[in-house]
């Protein structure tokens, strides 16, 4: 999913949940990410912003993908954010991901472990 952050979007996320956007990307419900696609979110024709619905059409779409999931697209959004400088560019996002997919395959041989055991 592609998103393009400006301070006028910023501001108004950060308006509308009376928080600084670092803490507003690390709220993972649906109604967050559907605000954030609904302000930043880049349409087909390379336009920024959509309504709800859509954005909420294009959550699902995004969560049919079966290499995507919610955290995923968290990290999506603040890959955009570092991006654009709403957050630190220090982040690094890709060792991120990294780290979820290890953290994801310890969770499941120790769950293996258990099954087996």
């Amino acid at each position: 999913m592609e998103f393009k952050f400006t301070a006028s979007i910023i501001d108004a996320i950060e308006q509308t949940q009376k928080e600084p956007i670092g803490n507003v990307v690390s709220d993972n419900t649906i109604r967050n990410m559907a605000r954030f696609i609904e302000k930043a979110g880049v349409k087909e024709d390379g336009t920024v912003g959509m309504s709800n619905s859509i954005a909420l059409k294009k959550i699902d779409a995004y969560l049919e993908e079966p290499e995507n999931d919610m955290d995923l697209l968290v990290l999506d959004v603040t890959e955009a954010l570092v991006r654009d400088g709403f957050l630190s560019r220090d982040l690094s996002v890709e060792k991120m991901r990294t780290l979820k997919k290890t953290r994801a395959k310890q969770a499941m041989e120790e769950i293996d472990k258990v099954i087996e055991g």
